[in-house]
């Protein structure tokens, strides 16, 4: 079913994937694919299956025929003494099941058979967007300490600056001191980073249960958003795993009903058997059939407790198909508001707070304004550049997450 590949198709189109890269660099498809290999999560199920098709090869056997053997009349008292009067029968009974009972059995065997399926795949969706999800951390991380490493740049040129004031004597050795101790919080900010970068890249391996090959990944948050629209959504919300795996589980429960139904009915027992009379030395035919007598359905409590859970699946298709939408709601709007913020912060913000560092470096260079001046536009570009990048990758989560929620694939999506 195509709910298997939708991560993998979204995301490849959302995070750009540079094939220059160097080596011992992860792509979102290889940690895929590492993960569908071998994810824990997904390794019972090739067992659960093989469990699956024994219980359906079970639900398909037939009774097995019984042979018998009565004696009767023998050591008794008088003429009945010893084995003189014996009479003996052989006889071979055979149970024939009434109802459908065979075929509903594996009715139900084969429906089990496919919720299993469906649930593999419901499982595989889960691991691709938790995969992602930690791919996306590690994007994150690494953009940061870009981020960071601007940071140290923009630094490193006012120290410079700081050194040619304080050669020609414009201004104290303190500013350069202030400026060093500026460069020790971005160098310990950085150290933290590394850290959480490499915890990062331990979870993400984690998908596969193993420890990282690899130094990083591949992919940013600068290309562009497919968003999806509030109609989208809603259609998509039908098509969820959590409504479907609902749907499978009342398919199962009729299944199920049909079965209790059919093994209510009585079965007929009937047999055939030869008798020998050992005092007239004279053998004859046995014929005997039997059926219980149903004076009221032996299945009839289980049968009202399955018609109750079925009741309870539907409220509860109902309750979560609602609970869907409005987290999908919250999700698309959450995503709106983020993406306008984007779009106001790199069209106006960023030129302007761009523009003023450099303008109050050059005030600074030349005595216009003072070192606390330029420190503070840096920091202010410095903020509104990690805000932008935090919306991104908000942004690249959220999708994922309503992708996971629905099952569904938004690439095709405009704004």
């Amino acid at each position: 079913m195509k709910l298997l590949y939708f991560v993998i198709a979204v995301l490849v189109g959302l995070l750009a994937t540079s094939y220059s890269a160097i080596a011992n660099e992860l792509s979102l498809r290889e940690a895929f694919e590492k993960a569908l290999q071998d994810n824990p999560n997904l390794q019972k199920y090739p067992y659960k299956q093989r469990m699956a098709e024994a219980e359906k090869l079970q639900a398909s056997l037939r009774p097995n025929p019984v042979v018998g053997v009565e004696v009767e009349n023998f050591a008794g008292s008088g003429d009945s003494q010893g084995f003189d009067s014996a009479q003996t029968t052989l006889s071979f009974s055979q149970l024939i099941e009434l109802g459908e009972k065979r075929e509903r059995r594996v009715e139900y065997a084969t429906a089990r058979q496919r919720q299993l399926a469906a649930e593999f795949n419901y499982e595989k969706i889960e691991v691709l967007a938790e995969t992602a999800h930690r791919y996306y951390e590690v994007v994150r991380l690494q953009q940061l300490a870009e981020w960071n490493n601007q940071q140290q740049q923009r630094l490193d040129n006012a120290m410079q600056i700081v050194n040619e004031r304080i050669e020609s004597g414009a201004v104290p050795k303190s500013e350069a001191t202030r400026v060093l101790l500026q460069q020790r919080q971005v160098a310990v900010q950085s150290e933290e980073i590394v850290g959480k970068l490499k915890e990062a890249r331990s979870s993400l391996s984690a998908m596969w249960a193993a420890e990282p090959s690899f130094t990083g990944v591949i992919g940013d948050f600068y290309q562009s958003f497919d968003i999806p629209s509030q109609a989208d959504i809603e259609q998509a919300v039908n098509q969820a795993p959590e409504f479907l795996r609902l749907l499978d589980s009342e398919r199962l429960l009729a299944a199920k009903v049909k079965a209790v139904k059919a093994d209510a009915s009585a079965d007929l027992n009937v047999g055939v058997g030869v008798r020998y009379n050992n005092q007239l030395n004279d053998a004859g035919l046995v014929l005997q059939a039997s059926m219980p007598l149903q004076l009221s359905n032996p299945n009839q409590g289980i049968i009202e407790a399955n018609q109750a859970e079925r009741a309870l699946i539907f409220e509860q298709q109902r309750l979560v198909r609602e609970q869907l939408r409005v987290r999908a709601r919250s999700l698309l709007g959450r995503i709106q508001t983020n993406y306008r913020y984007l779009e106001s912060t790199q069209a106006d913000l960023l030129p302007l707070a761009k523009q003023l560092e450099n303008e109050t470096t050059d005030g600074y260079r030349r005595g216009i304004h003072s070192l606390l001046v330029v420190l503070d536009a840096q920091d202010e570009l410095a903020q509104l550049e990690h805000q932008a990048l935090e919306r991104r990758s908000a942004i690249h989560k959220d999708i994922l997450e309503l992708e996971r929620m629905t099952g569904q694939s938004f690439s095709e999506s405009k704004l």
